[in-house]
């Protein structure tokens, strides 16, 4: 279980709560309209009504110490800017920031936010995926029971084994469909497949195996 902090509960922001309480992470929602704080009450687990772009509000939750922070700020690019600012001096990590504008995703560019999310590309399922699991780079669901995702080979201990020596199907429970080298070149995942670190594995398997062999891989 991870913790995370969403400022703003505009439809984007709501999104990634529900994807991440439904996870099973913590969830610290922040919003300036009482009635949506009231909404999320009991969903969040802990919300609070106030003004992030007051930096003693970002003190007081201590924002260093969330595994991610997303800035959902809706229409006022401002005050999207002077938090998502404000997020990444107090020492945040894994900074995700919404933007509406050109503009805006340069400016969040800029000062340094993580990723830069435009709401009509980009799900907030998606976004609370990303920073549950930020080793896995893509997520794709191919049904309710299994999904389809990339990650990068990082642990040694798997470096210059085939994927038969790797046994990663009856170890991990996920089947490795290609996999892509540095150079782009790429192949299919068979017994005889030899994977080094910084290989990339495209793999099927349900969620929670998926999710599991990220932080083993």
């Amino acid at each position: 279980m991870k913790s995370f902090c969403v400022i703003g509960l505009g439809r984007f922001g709501s999104s990634v709560v529900l994807s991440l309480v439904k996870n099973g992470h913590e969830v610290v929602a922040i919003d300036t309209d009482a009635k949506k704080i009231d909404d999320y009450k009991d969903i969040a687990t802990h919300v609070m009504i106030a003004d992030a772009t007051d930096e003693r509000v970002l003190k007081n939750v201590e924002i260093d110490k969330f595994d991610g922070v997303v800035v959902a700020i809706g229409k006022n690019v401002q005050a999207s800017i002077l938090t998502t600012m404000i997020v990444i001096e107090a020492g945040a990590k894994n900074v995700v920031a919404k933007a509406t504008t050109d503009v805006q995703i340069k400016v969040l560019t800029k000062i340094g936010a993580d990723k830069i999310i435009q709401p009509e590309k980009d799900a907030g399922e998606r976004v609370a995926d990303n920073l549950a699991h930020p080793d896995i780079s893509e997520y794709l669901d191919l049904s309710d029971d299994y999904s389809f995702a990339k990650i990068v080979v990082k642990n040694i201990k798997f470096n210059g084994l085939t994927l038969f020596q790797a046994n990663l199907t009856q170890d991990y429970h996920v089947n490795v469909a290609f996999v892509k080298k540095a150079d782009g070149s790429a192949s299919i995942g068979k017994h005889n497949t030899k994977i080094v670190l910084d290989d990339v594995l495209y793999v099927v398997g349900t969620k929670a195996d998926i999710e599991k062999f990220s932080e083993i891989i």
